[in-house]
């Protein structure tokens, strides 16, 4: 279940492995942060949105301990995703 995400992930954490065991841990992480966003109240996740983009990697680099920086990582998505569940563009359907 490759994402549009993957790649952009998998870019700013330097990985250049194609192996299909780490593509699912980022997958998966990538599955557990829209559902976070979306347990938060953030109803429109659009892969292609800079915030949407930023609050995944942010994730991804959190889950991963990304340069042993984890809570720094998780203190700013925590904080991103304040903003985008208090945010309308993010917390209202479209339509």
């Amino acid at each position: 279940m490759e994402t549009i995400l993957t790649d952009t992930i998998k870019s700013s954490m330097r990985i250049l492995s194609k192996s299909a065991v780490i593509e699912q841990d980022i997958n998966n992480s990538i599955a557990a942060c829209k559902s976070d966003l979306q347990l938060a109240g953030v109803v429109n996740i659009n892969e292609n949105d800079a915030l949407i983009i930023r609050a995944v990697t942010l994730f991804v680099k959190a889950e991963f301990n990304y340069q042993n920086a984890a809570d720094r990582y998780r203190q700013s998505y925590e904080a991103l995703k304040m903003s985008l569940c208090l945010a309308g563009d993010y917390n209202t359907k479209e339509g």
